[in-house]
């Protein structure tokens, strides 16, 4: 995160004010972390527990294998993830290779949180699993246009600029 970074570097020069500054954005930063991927994260998590356990076994030796031994890997929304991946025809092992030489990991406050989020962006796969698919449908002719609130007008339509004025029909100058 920036916002550590920053506050180290405001530190080590001795800005106090700005290092304070830079330390409460990354409070405030996490906490809006939490409470936006708390749903997600849920049914992830959730989707981990359903998987069958010899895939799960897989999944968890392939993470195991690629990170050092003293990090706690036991995470159902992380043992979800490479799944996911591997149905959209990525290679799980090679993936999280990937997402772990992105960057260092040693100041994460989540490990497995920051590795489910970096296989899922590098997988291409929706932030929250529970989201439906949203693509427009072309070519149906039976869309709608959304309802009018009431009271709200809507925009009129764009009418075309005027040419710009040809500067030798202009009147002379006072």
């Amino acid at each position: 995160m920036v916002a550590p970074a920053a506050a180290r570097w405001h530190s080590a020069r001795g800005h106090a004010q700005q290092a304070e500054a830079s330390r409460q954005t990354a409070e405030h930063l996490r906490a809006a972390y939490h409470q936006a991927a708390a749903a997600p994260m849920q049914a992830l998590r959730d989707q981990g527990r359903v998987q069958p356990e010899a895939q799960r076994r897989t999944y968890e030796t392939t993470i195991r294998a690629a990170l050092p031994a003293d990090t706690n890997t036991k995470n159902d929304a992380l043992a979800a993830t490479p799944a996911q991946a591997e149905q959209t025809g990525h290679d799980p092992k090679a993936l999280l290779q990937k997402t772990i030489v992105m960057r260092d990991l040693d100041t994460a406050e989540d490990v497995n949180d920051v590795l489910v989020w970096r296989l899922r962006h590098l997988a291409q796969l929706r932030a929250h699993p529970g989201e439906a698919t949203r693509r427009p449908q072309t070519g149906t002719g039976g869309a709608k246009p959304p309802a009018n609130q009431a009271g709200v007008r809507p925009a009129p339509p764009a009418s075309p600029r005027p040419a710009a004025p040809d500067p030798r029909s202009r009147p002379p100058r006072r």
